[in-house]
């Protein structure tokens, strides 16, 4: 763009919008085969294989002069909450005019939301410039081994945040931890939110194999703060933030069972450990900030228009649907909701769903729509209910439609529930947030939002 590139915030026009659109669709072409093993891996091949991932990793990044480097990075991980408690801490940062990064995982809508910039998504036009930056790296690597789709991504991110020479970035990881891609960087805080079942063909059958995968980010003298997990899960990442000589934080219990408490809770601790290393702005507005926080899709209610109100939550493992069924029984009854779900095809809807079918009164399974990830048919879904005992309304694969039908049988006063992944999440959220007014705007609650009637 040389120098007729827009200002931070000049507007987004309709050529940006579509340099930003040339540029993710460069870097969607990278995705290669599946999502995720199709077979549970042994321990000896998943550390394997981890090893020589990240080598690979840092070889790129050795090649593009290591963007990560000296990049203040608080380092989030966990089963459930990590998007969300990392917000929170990226929000309070914020608030106490830190200049503050945040990457999260995955995006619902739009490749932007990998990029939070003080509070705002990056311009269309900065992913452009990234991609430019990346792609005679890319080029240039091995054609036997070139970088991945998950490397680009992540290289990208330490690069946006370079240029932007934030005071902290606040990093999620994609799953695990030891051996995720993102653990190339050197944290100044790392926070393990939870330790539960999931991605167990990639981390291992076992609490405690997931665990040992969430306590990779450990380093030596870097303090890690912990939330509440099972007594197996605990005891692995305890001892190896002795072996490795990290400083451990445990958050402690909180007094109530709602998950949206304890993500406030564990943030807030992640926040009085970074006062305590240099971050001294911090005060109780900006832990007040981080308690007000919230990413789009985490129990979100969207924008009323005198119908059922209509909640979204990516609940995609056992732990997140157990918090949220938790959650939904106390504002809900089960007479006067109704649940619109569906999986991506790597996870099992009946472990899933299970805790959720009980809190409503009806069901329709669905399909996320997301690139490079096949969903659970929706028929295999609503069998997988059948099952159980609980029959589906319908199979529908498309999410709107799915959600028209969910409307259309919800009773009077009651509310509908959309759960299963985060991607369905983002599909359903479009319905009300179209993707091209949040690029244009930079947020995910663009002053002009679509009414239901007009999507």
């Amino acid at each position: 763009m040389g120098d007729s590139r827009p200002g931070p915030t000049s507007p987004v026009d309709s050529k940006e919008l579509a340099a930003g659109r040339d540029a993710a669709a460069y870097i969607n072409g990278l995705i290669r085969g599946p999502a995720g093993p199709t077979q549970p891996r042994a321990p000896s091949e998943q550390r394997r294989r981890g090893r020589a991932r990240l080598a690979r990793m840092r070889r790129f990044l050795d090649a593009l002069e290591n963007p990560q480097a000296d990049l203040p990075v608080v380092l989030v991980t966990g089963t459930s909450g990590k998007g969300s408690v990392a917000v929170k801490i990226a929000e309070g940062l914020r608030a106490a005019g830190y200049s503050t990064g945040l990457h999260v995982t995955p995006y619902l809508q739009t490749p932007l939301e990998k990029f939070w910039l003080d509070g705002r998504l990056a311009r269309p036009g900065d992913l452009a410039d990234l991609a430019a930056w990346i792609r005679p790296g890319v080029e240039r690597a091995d054609p036997c081994q070139p970088p991945t789709y998950g490397m680009v991504w992540v290289a990208l991110t330490f690069e946006y945040f370079r240029r932007a020479r934030v005071d902290a970035l606040v990093l999620e990881v994609g799953a695990g931890g030891r051996f995720d891609l993102t653990n190339v960087c050197e944290p100044l805080l790392n926070v393990i939110t939870t330790v539960g079942m999931d991605h167990e063909k990639s981390l291992g059958p076992s609490l405690a194999d997931i665990a040992w995968h969430k306590a990779g980010t450990a380093r030596s003298g870097v303090p890690t703060v912990i939330g509440e997990m099972p007594a197996p899960a605990r005891a692995v990442v305890i001892e190896e933030m002795q072996r490795v000589g990290a400083p451990l934080i445990e958050a402690g219990p909180t007094a109530s069972d709602d998950f949206r408490a304890t993500n406030d809770h564990l943030a807030e601790a992640a926040l009085d450990a970074l006062a305590a290393r240099g971050f001294a702005r911090i005060d109780r507005a900006a832990r007040d900030a981080a308690r007000a926080a919230a990413l789009p899709g985490r129990y979100e209610r969207m924008p009323s228009t005198g119908g059922p109100a209509v909640i979204l939550d990516g609940a995609h493992n056992p732990d997140k649907a157990r918090a949220l069924a938790d959650l939904w029984r106390r504002e809900c009854s089960p007479d006067a909701g109704v649940l619109v779900a569906g999986t991506v095809g790597y996870r099992s809807p009946a472990a899933v769903l299970a805790p959720l079918w009980p809190t409503v009164q009806a069901w329709i399974a669905t399909e996320p729509q997301v690139l490079g990830k096949p969903p659970t048919p929706a028929a295999l879904a609503a069998q997988a209910g059948e099952n159980a005992g609980y029959p589906a309304v319908a199979a529908e694969p498309d999410p709107l439609r799915a959600l028209n039908l969910a409307l259309e049988i919800c009773p009077p006063g009651g509310r509908v529930l959309v759960a299963g992944s985060l991607y369905l999440a983002g599909n359903i959220r479009s319905r009300w947030y179209s993707t091209e007014e949040i690029e244009r705007q930079r947020t995910m609650w663009p002053l002009r939002h679509t009414a239901p009637h007009d999507a």
